[in-house]
């Protein structure tokens, strides 16, 4: 006779093991935020030729310029040393917060200037740069820059940003503390005027045209 001998089974709950996950990788922010230095390092690296195109499109080259650069990068981690600012994102969206630290070093430095101009001969200006630059790079640097002091503080810096630095808009915008649509009329307005000055100046004139011809 087939005898049934009860077999007991141990219900266990079904446990599946789950792998922990990865803790998230510490962004440029977060590392600078923590005044990591090698992290500041890496900002300067990014963000220096920036931000000196921009303190010499306003200010010229000049001896100091080096000098100014490093301030702009000085002045922004005391402003996270102190808690005045809060970072976050990724490093290419700080330029908008480096270019208007520089832009309101600009009008310091153009303060300094006025009071060394007041008691200082001006024959003793120095145009040196710190790079070595062909004579005719030289030269077109010179008159344009020249023609771009004659822009209004409200079109040059916009300018700037756009064409030499390639910002984007929405950069600029950031940059200089107004709208993305103001952003637009300037840049139309200082592209207008800067044409009509640049074409009484006849080597920038001709520089002008062989662009337009290439």
């Amino acid at each position: 006779m087939l005898q049934v001998v009860p077999i007991s089974i141990e219900r266990r709950p079904l446990v599946h093991e789950v792998s922990p996950a990865p803790k998230p990788q510490a962004t440029i922010a977060d590392r600078l935020q923590r005044l990591e230095l090698d992290a500041w390092e890496v900002l300067y690296l990014e963000h220096q030729r920036l931000i000196r195109g921009v303190l010499a499109g306003h200010l010229g080259y000049s001896a100091e310029l080096d000098d100014i650069v490093q301030q702009v990068f000085e002045t922004a981690l005391r402003l996270v040393n102190a808690g005045k600012v809060h970072l976050i994102g990724e490093s290419s969206s700080m330029r908008a917060w480096l270019v208007a630290i520089a832009l309101r070093l600009v009008r310091t430095e153009r303060r300094r200037q006025f009071k060394a101009k007041l008691t200082s001969d001006p024959l003793e200006a120095s145009t040196q740069t710190s790079e070595p630059l062909d004579p005719t790079s030289i030269q077109l640097l010179q008159r344009a820059h020249r023609v771009l002091l004659r822009l209004p503080d409200r079109l040059r810096s916009p300018w700037l940003l756009r064409h030499l630095e390639r910002m984007s808009l929405e950069e600029v915008a950031a940059s200089t503390g107004v709208s993305l649509a103001t952003v637009k009329r300037r840049l139309v307005a200082a592209d207008e005027r800067f044409q009509k000055l640049a074409e009484r100046d006849p080597v920038l004139r001709e520089h002008l045209q062989q662009r337009g011809t290439t």
